[in-house]
């Protein structure tokens, strides 16, 4: 199952458990979390068991640059319990950076699906 999340993503940010009242960052973060999660159960993505593959693209706007390694653990973070039980059973992830001319095109696509396990030679 596919979503687009509209808007730049944001990327996760280290908290301390004050931080996340009184931060910015932080309560942007928690903000988008919230937002991918509403997105993500409105599309009535189903929740997987077993091993998962997420596909994940950031569309991003400017010359701000943001880890990817952030990026996916926030979309990673968002999706825990609505399309799988916990990232832990994230086996496969790819994580891309898309520059796009203008803040309107700005976006996350996150796809999730069943991971299909390779055959060891």
């Amino acid at each position: 199952m596919k979503i687009i999340v509209p808007g730049r993503p944001v990327p996760a940010v280290r908290m301390t458990q004050g931080s996340k009242y009184v931060d910015h960052q932080a309560e942007r973060y928690l903000e988008y979390k919230s937002h991918v999660g509403w997105i993500a159960k409105k599309a009535r993505m189903t929740r997987l068991t077993g091993d998962v593959e997420v596909i994940a693209i950031a569309y991003l706007f400017g010359k701000r640059e943001i880890d990817a390694d952030n990026l996916a653990k926030s979309m990673l973070d968002s999706l825990n319990g609505i399309a799988y039980v916990d990232d832990r059973q994230v086996r496969k992830l790819t994580i891309e950076k898309v520059k796009v001319a203008t803040k309107e095109e700005q976006r996350a696509e996150i796809e999730v699906k069943q991971f299909a396990m390779r055959e060891s030679v």
